[in-house]
């Protein structure tokens, strides 16, 4: 005998409780790390023409370390010292790693916990602790730096500083850092700004959010029907759509945290689409074209 599906009788009480016990707490918990990101510490900004002046000079240190990289696989870029902006670690990190240079290591817990909470990275320009580093994490090489200068002057932009690159059994090779030498093969300069984490955070928050609120009448009609595999098969497409709408502004992570963060939003999704589909149940008609 046919007795419904099995979201059959699951209500708006089951979906108020879905919300209370599990959705509010993350809304809870969410709130103050937004307001941190609001009101908290701001890093400086990076224009156009310091971002096109660092992709000159990483892209002369990273002829360099191909140069000399012998057998080094594995390898590290610490965080440059007095890099405030980030751009120049950041940018030689993600060269290497499109190039298939090197094999880095993520990126150190203490600099994730930083950059979420928007406080400056000090760096390290210590060989003696880069070495300890590469050796405690079973590296073949370890990549420090220090800028001296990154400023604009006179209309242009000078970037000077230098960079280390370390094999832990096989010396120091001293790089510097430095965009007076243009050289071909260099990227083109972007001018889009880096959106920040928080706005994309709430990007996504409103994309999720407003997915079932526009597709509500569907849902409903869908819901009607009492049948496992309809209500199934909208679940995982609501599920995959906020898949994709999380990977495209959060990412689904090369990094542990990074992945973290993806299944954290994603199953806060989940929750959501499932008190959704619960609403239009209760919402459903009863007859074609009834509210």
């Amino acid at each position: 005998m046919y007795k419904g599906g099995i979201f059959h009788g699951f209500s708006f009480g089951v979906g108020f409780e879905l919300m209370r016990r599990v959705i509010a707490p993350v809304i809870l918990v969410s709130i103050p790390l937004l307001l941190w990101w609001w009101l908290g510490p701001e890093k400086p900004k990076c224009d156009s023409a310091r971002r096109e002046a660092a992709r000159i000079a990483v892209a002369q240190v990273v002829d360099r370390i191909r140069a000399e990289r012998g057998d080094i696989k594995r390898a590290a870029v610490l965080h440059f010292t007095n890099d405030s902006t980030d751009f120049v670690t950041l940018t030689l990190r993600e060269r290497l790693m499109e190039g298939g240079l090197l094999d880095l290591d993520g990126t150190p817990v203490g600099e994730k916990f930083r950059n979420l909470l928007n406080f400056r990275n000090q760096g390290t320009y210590d060989v003696e602790d880069a070495i300890k580093y590469g050796r405690s994490h079973k590296l073949d090489a370890v990549i420090i730096g220090s800028i001296d200068r990154f400023e604009t002057v006179k209309g242009g932009v000078e970037l000077t500083g230098n960079v280390k690159f370390i094999k832990i059994d096989g010396g120091i090779i001293e790089i510097p850092l430095t965009n007076n030498k243009i050289q071909d093969g260099i990227p083109p300069p972007d001018s889009t700004e880096t959106m920040s984490l928080a706005m994309r955070i709430f990007i996504s928050a409103v994309c999720v959010f407003l997915v079932p609120v526009f597709s509500f009448p569907f849902l409903k009609l869908v819901m009607r029907k009492d049948s496992n595999m309809a209500t199934a098969s909208l679940l995982i497409a609501l599920l995959v759509i906020d898949g994709i709408i999380i990977s495209i502004m959060l990412g689904t992570g090369g990094t542990f945290f990074g992945l973290a963060v993806f299944l954290i939003a994603l199953a806060v999704s989940f929750g959501y689409d499932l008190y959704m589909l619960s609403f239009a149940q209760l919402c459903r008609p009863a007859l074609p074209g009834s509210c």
